[in-house]
């Protein structure tokens, strides 16, 4: 369990800096963007209505909802609230097997399980109020996330794996 909950504890802290990461690369295009605009000429109010509607409904609709944690489908993510996404669907993932091996063993005590299925669901709405308004940005740096999905269900599988094997 100790393993378990330092990965977790891992992925989250990832969490925490890829923001404040991603934070700083909105705040630095934002700054550019609006010293650009200065120099523009302005665009006429419908154009710029549709053009405000058509990125509000492009950021409004996501339709991520993963149906396994296959490489292919953790590969799909696009943007911070996908990554949450995959993030807690592992997290159920491995959550499913576990349950499932203790089980199979016969194990009854499950105290511990269930304190990290707590404090890990805890943490996790805790990281999705981190993100707020940074949920529908694209992800900077998405191979670093890939990765850490990855490893994270890896691990947590290697996990099971010797429950099981015991």
């Amino acid at each position: 369990m100790k393993k378990t909950k330092k990965m977790i504890g891992l992925g989250l802290a990832f969490m925490a800096v890829a923001s404040l990461s991603a934070c700083s690369s909105l705040t630095s295009k934002t700054s550019s963007e609006s010293k650009e605009s200065q120099t523009e000429t302005r665009a006429s109010s419908s154009e710029k209505k549709g053009l405000f509607s058509s990125v509000k409904e492009k950021l409004a609709s996501s339709d991520f909802n993963p149906q396994d944690v296959t490489d292919e489908t953790i590969e799909s993510i696009k943007t911070y609230e996908d990554y949450l996404t995959m993030y807690e669907k592992i997290l159920q993932d491995y959550y499913d097997q576990a349950e499932k091996v203790l089980n199979e063993k016969g194990i009854e005590d499950r105290s511990s399980f269930e304190e990290l299925k707590a404090s890990t669901s805890k943490d996790i709405e805790e990281a999705k109020k981190e993100y707020g308004p940074l949920k529908k940005a694209p992800l900077q740096g998405k191979e670093t996330y890939v990765e850490v999905l990855k490893e994270m269900r890896n691990d947590l599988k290697d996990y099971v794996d010797q429950i099981a094997a015991s």
